[in-house]
């Protein structure tokens, strides 16, 4: 543990003075995208990879703002109020498409951009009530129980229409339900209200579903809810708060350790999105029929919400990447080709596996080839085009891959390397917490238990429970 300590320290001096090397006379030409914060630890890993295989200086950035934001500042609408139509982005992204009567008028007022999906994720609900853990023995939830929980229907745990799908759920008379919401126009929540309108729709019949209104990326809340905006806030929401429920992007919750809730599927199953896996969520994605026939089209209608399927994941969505056709905002020609081979490296299995550790999968072949020809549909404004960026990757290119223009993955900075590396022992040690951390919360609830079973008992399994939290003390210091 402190020689993984030692090694992070010295890593950060290395990155140090990396960022504080005097720069050069030439030009550095730059890249700036905003929006969704679902795939921004994969776009900050790509641009990383980028920066140090390009041979001239490039500088790559992206605010993780959320998808709403991200839509807003690559439309320039409703800044402070007024429909700018300027970009104050290279390129947005979001895990929403863009609302269909924005991308008509958009494109009516000479403005014409295409939407590129490039990875597939999964949001799901978490939960802090002590003793029950994610997965088996963990709880259950339908969409009608959450449609209600959220809108404050449902206001303790122990109700009894949550005990009659979670027999074993033991809490106290009246535990509070604390529920966490986001606040801004966010991609989660455009999410999950789906889900819950696409299971339980609020009907004559069914008059406490989810209402067709409250579908969106922004909703009109409980004031008794609670505001947690971005993954972080919800994070701390859940885990600061017992009895807590919330929603997040799957891959966030799983780093952070938090439990997942079991939800019941387009099948009448329930899983967690562990449980469902990969494949669960892509088998989601499989129909594509309201998909259009080009990257500049509609995608208003594509979404993978309670689709059918023994292990399939009911709420999957997919990400985009949104980019103008005419590029006339961003003045470097160079720089508009780094946009492209940017949006190249999205469908690349060599840099787009660096994201699968972030729980982001490949979108389908069908989409990722609709993609690929949306590029195509990108005016790069370069005579020649000069400023053209090619690859040298598997194969060594002798002279070639000397060239200004090329991206060389020969090329490696020892800060990233490092990090990479270190990466992969801190993940290993994050899952051996998390196993630890629900064999503890299973030793209390037993401690609980066998209270009535006699003392010399109750000793020996307070030990157990006592030398296990002094090995996850000893785990969590080594951070």
């Amino acid at each position: 543990m402190v020689a993984l300590r030692s090694a992070a320290l010295s890593l950060l001096g290395v990155t140090a003075s990396f960022l504080l090397t005097p720069a050069h006379s030439q030009t550095t030409l730059s890249l700036h995208g905003s929006g969704t914060t679902n795939p921004s630890k994969c776009f900050w890993h790509i641009m990383a990879k980028i920066e140090e295989q390009l041979k001239i200086r490039g500088r790559l950035t992206y605010r993780a703002v959320g998808s709403g934001a991200g839509i807003q500042e690559f439309l320039g609408k409703d800044i402070n109020g007024t429909n700018t139509l300027q970009a104050y982005n290279d390129f947005g992204s979001g895990d929403i498409p863009i609302d269909s009567q924005d991308r008509q008028d958009w494109f009516d007022a000479g403005i014409e951009f295409v939407q590129l999906p490039f990875v597939l994720s999964a949001v799901g609900f978490f939960h802090s009530i002590p003793g029950v853990p994610s997965g088996e023995g963990g709880l259950n939830m339908t969409a009608c129980l959450l449609a209600r929980v959220f809108s404050t229907d449902i206001t303790t745990w122990d109700h009894p229409d949550i005990l009659d799908i979670n027999p074993g759920l033991n809490v106290e008379k009246n535990y509070k339900i604390f529920v966490g919401r986001r606040v801004l126009g966010s991609s989660s929540t455009y999410s999950i209200t789906n889900y819950l309108y696409a299971q339980c729709p609020q009907t004559d019949d069914n008059p406490k579903g989810w209402p067709a209104d409250q579908v969106g990326s922004t909703v009109d809340w409980d004031e008794s809810t609670n505001a947690c905006d971005g993954s972080g806030p919800m994070t701390d929401c859940i885990v600061e708060n017992e009895g807590a429920i919330g929603y997040i992007d799957v891959a966030h919750a799983h780093e952070e350790g938090l439990n997942e809730i079991k939800l019941r599927n387009g099948d009448g199953n329930f899983l967690t999105s562990k449980e469902a896996g990969v494949e669960g969520i892509q088998e989601a994605a499989k129909d594509l029929s309201d998909a259009p026939d080009s990257a500049d089209g509609d995608f208003s209608n594509v979404a993978f919400y309670n689709k059918p399927g023994r292990n399939t994941w009911p709420i999957s969505l997919v990400s985009y990447i949104y980019v103008r056709k005419n590029l006339g905002h961003m003045e470097n020609p160079a720089s508009r080709q780094l946009l492209k081979a940017f949006a190249k490296t999205l469908f690349d299995p060599e840099y787009i596996g660096l994201c699968e550790r972030y729980g982001l999968i490949p979108v389908p072949d069908d989409l990722r080839d609709l993609s690929l020809n949306g590029l195509e549909m990108i005016q790069m404004d370069d005579e020649n085009n000069a400023h053209e960026f090619s690859f040298e990757t598997v194969d060594t290119l002798p002279g070639t891959g000397q060239g200004d223009y090329v991206i060389s993955a020969r090329r490696e900075n020892f800060a990233l390397y490092e990090s990479d590396r270190l990466a992969d022992d801190v993940q290993e040690m994050k899952e051996t917490i998390n196993l630890l951390q629900l064999e503890l919360a299973a030793m209390r609830a037993s401690v609980a238990e066998s209270g009535s079973s006699g003392a010399m008992g109750m000793m020996k399994t307070s030990g157990t429970v006592v030398g296990l939290g002094a090995i996850l003390a000893v785990l969590l210091l080594g951070f």
